[in-house]
């Protein structure tokens, strides 16, 4: 019987440091047990950027054996690099430079034993140069794709409104250092949370918060919109 074979699963990571070959190195590591993974393709996120990569792994087994290892490293040019790993079921796969925009669209979600709407946010930043108001103006920084989500009731309706409102000030996103990467010169939230899961409760940024509504409009409101 012929098998039908699984897309792969993706996994988005960030090296402290690049170097000659990062994205063999990373494969290599990637397939090994002692990254808890399997087989997988490596390639760099964007062409210029030899520090952000997307992994595709043949089986999410593998995917899920690595994100349950809490550190990983590689020997680059004979120094040791941190590998930071971005858990994301649709990391950007294009590189070429995105259009910063704000698009939503509802999907049918499972919630416990219900079904639920909920508005999907992409939330898109370009790759640019740092301006006077960054840490480091002049240097690049790369851009960046992250997704949230919102019930699709009234009051999710409105923070879609006003998350909207933030983006359009540019309030959604700075440059600066990545607590969860570990790393600088780097696109993060804004003090303006988002909930980029729909399952897994606060620990996982995801759903069920019922008190994150009310929550994000006082983020919003503090930044001025309101």
């Amino acid at each position: 019987m012929a098998s039908t074979l699984s897309p792969p699963s993706p996994l988005l990571v960030r090296v402290s440091e690049s170097g000659s070959q990062t994205a063999r190195k990373l494969e290599i590591y990637f397939q090994s047990r002692r990254s808890g993974g399997g087989e997988c393709t490596v390639q760099p996120l964007y062409h210029r950027d030899q520090v952000t990569f997307l992994v595709k792994f043949r089986e999410r087994a593998a995917k899920e054996g690595v994100l349950k290892k809490e550190k990983h490293q590689i020997v680059v040019d004979n120094k040791l690099v941190t590998v930071f790993l971005e858990n994301a079921e649709n990391p950007v796969e294009n590189a070429r430079p995105r259009t910063s925009s704000l698009p939503h669209s509802q999907e049918r979600v499972r919630s416990g034993e219900k079904q639920q709407n909920e508005e999907h946010i992409p939330d898109v930043m370009d790759s640019c140069l740092q301006k006077k108001e960054h840490p480091n103006p002049g240097k690049k920084y790369s851009g960046v794709q992250r997704t949230a989500y919102l019930p699709n009731n009234e009051e999710g309706n409105e923070v879609l409104r006003l998350l909207r409102k933030a983006f359009d000030q540019k309030l959604i996103f700075t440059v600066g250092e990545s607590r969860a990467l570990g790393v600088c010169d780097v696109i993060t939230w804004n003090d303006i949370h988002h909930k980029t899961s729909r399952t897994g409760g606060t620990q996982t940024y995801g759903y069920p918060d019922p008190g994150y509504l009310k929550r994000v409009k006082e983020e919003l409101k503090n930044k001025g919109i309101e």
